[in-house]
């Protein structure tokens, strides 16, 4: 597998860890299953949020990248 494609596979691992995480945040779970101040919990939700937003973004950014490769190099092959 060529590096510049590897690289892209494991941005797209690193933005699916990010919005993972942003999901299961421990914070955000034990403020809200006990009872802890609205205001806490809100806090505790707009970060995992964006957590949630920044992998995605990361992830869709290293999607693009990877199919923008590969046709690129699919192009290439065609080529004589």
């Amino acid at each position: 597998m060529p590096s510049d494609e590897q690289q892209r596979k494991s941005l797209i691992k690193v933005g699916a860890g990010l919005a993972l995480f942003g999901v299961v945040c421990p914070f955000f779970w034990m403020s809200l299953f006990y009872g802890n101040s609205p205001s806490e919990t809100w806090v505790y939700g707009v970060h995992s949020g964006i957590f949630i937003l920044l992998g995605l973004i990361v992830l869709g950014k290293g999607w693009y990248d990877l199919k923008c490769l590969r046709a690129t190099s699919a192009i290439k092959k065609t080529e004589p």
